[in-house]
């Protein structure tokens, strides 16, 4: 009995070590022989359609709006379309005061998904890029974007999300994850083969969308949708957005487990089927066996404690309560402003890992998500809004302007 735990906590921690250091080492040896290289920028600049999905965003919608006017890009190349999801706040009325801006007004909210394959109809623009109210884009991220599709076996471009204001346990760590979810997409990126869009900043070009289904994840099927029709897709890591850490533990907890949720329900609509057999394994690799690492690491706990007898597992069982004892200390203290990575690095770890737990569960029962649920603390600067300029403001004053004149231009419309 004592020897067949030791070959399933043996297992259950070689899937562990895979997930996080052996699937990023094999991505690094697959690039070595495919590399590629970083693409020039064109001198013809194709029309973008930039798409901000919003859904009762009046506390961030007008600073994602005068974000999106100071871009470097030329205005007659440049279409901001607001894709509002039956919003009743106020945000559709702040919307119409920029003439300059298109907005998509749907009147019942049926979820991201749905709400962009709506917007999506009638356009005729070379490119479309995705992002969020509450995503603030580097001046020159469009064009950091577009330059990549100069090369015609790119189907699709992701970005990169930086963390701000992150000071919380929750906000460390989500900020820390995302640093290593950039290192993936760049070791992916060499293979043309990134899995996973950025949500809040990725391009495609327009011919090659197809239809989201409802509780699938835009940014996990339409990467494989692309992939699907033979197209390569890389990552930019010089087109940056710039968003909000969250600040509470019930906020990233419940994000996480919806997305997890999504992700599984992407997987059985997909049919295992992300574009290629490689993609196949990267999803595995990357997403499914991640998921599983909360299950698996509660196994291995329960297992340790029939092996007490024994040295090794004795330490290997202390090392372990120690980790969650710092977990939980993270918890308690987590909104401290100088906490220690030995705090917020296993508080953090044990959220994504509890939250993907919860949601296997859910998703297992059956239950599915199509309408997505924001984090409100990505969307609160504090009442003085002393932090907001500079989430906002990609450029200096004298840009000033060119907004007024891309304001100036375009069209409002509805639609029911």
């Amino acid at each position: 009995m004592e020897n067949l735990l030791i070959v399933l906590i043996a297992a259950l921690l070689g899937m562990v070590f895979y997930t996080y250091a052996g699937y990023p080492i094999i991505l690094y040896i697959a690039g070595m022989f495919r590399s590629r290289k970083n693409a020039p920028e064109d001198n013809e600049l194709p029309s973008v359609a930039l798409i901000i999905s919003a859904h009762n965003e009046s506390r961030v919608i007008r600073d994602k709006i005068e974000n999106s006017l100071q871009l470097d890009y030329p205005a007659d190349r440049l279409k901001i379309i607001v894709a509002s999801d039956g919003s009743d706040d106020g945000t559709n009325s702040m919307v119409r005061e920029y003439p300059g801006v298109v907005l998509k007004a749907f009147d019942n909210r049926s979820g991201k998904s749905a709400t962009l394959n709506r917007a999506v109809v009638g356009l005729e623009d070379d490119l479309l890029i995705f992002s969020d109210a509450n995503a603030f884009y580097r001046k020159d991220a469009v064009r950091k974007l577009v330059r990549n599709f100069s090369d015609p076996e790119i189907g699709c471009v992701v970005g990169k999300l930086v963390y701000v204001d992150g000071e919380s346990s929750v906000g460390k760590g989500e900020s820390l994850y995302w640093k290593y979810e950039a290192f993936l997409n760049w070791l992916e990126s060499r293979r043309k083969s990134v899995l996973v869009a950025t949500g809040t900043i990725f391009a495609i070009r327009r011919e090659l969308y197809r239809p989201v289904q409802s509780d699938v994840a835009n940014d996990l099927q339409i990467p494989a949708d692309i992939a699907s029709q033979g197209y390569g897709v890389v990552y930019e890591s010089e087109a940056v957005a710039s968003e909000k850490a969250t600040s509470y533990y019930r906020e990233e907890f419940m994000r996480k487990y919806r997305i997890i949720v999504r992700g599984l329900t992407g997987y059985r609509h997909l049919g295992g089927d992300f574009g290629s057999v490689f993609r196949n394994f990267q999803f595995i690799s990357r997403k499914l066996l991640r998921w599983w690492v909360g299950p698996a690491l509660t196994l291995v706990y329960i297992f340790n404690i029939f092996l007490l007898g024994r040295p090794l597992f004795t330490t290997l069982f202390a090392l372990q309560s120690i980790f969650y004892i710092l977990a939980l200390a993270g918890l308690v203290t987590g909104r401290g402003n100088r906490q220690s990575k030995f705090l917020y690095i296993p508080f953090y770890f044990v959220t994504v890992n509890a939250a993907s737990f919860y949601a296997i569960a859910t998703f297992l029962s059956g239950k599915r998500y199509s309408a997505w649920d924001k984090a409100e603390t990505t969307r609160d600067f504090g009442e003085d809004q002393g932090e907001r300029p500079e989430l906002r403001l990609v450029g200096s004053g004298d840009e000033k302007p060119a907004a007024e004149k891309k304001r100036k231009q375009g069209k409002v419309e509805r639609i029911t």
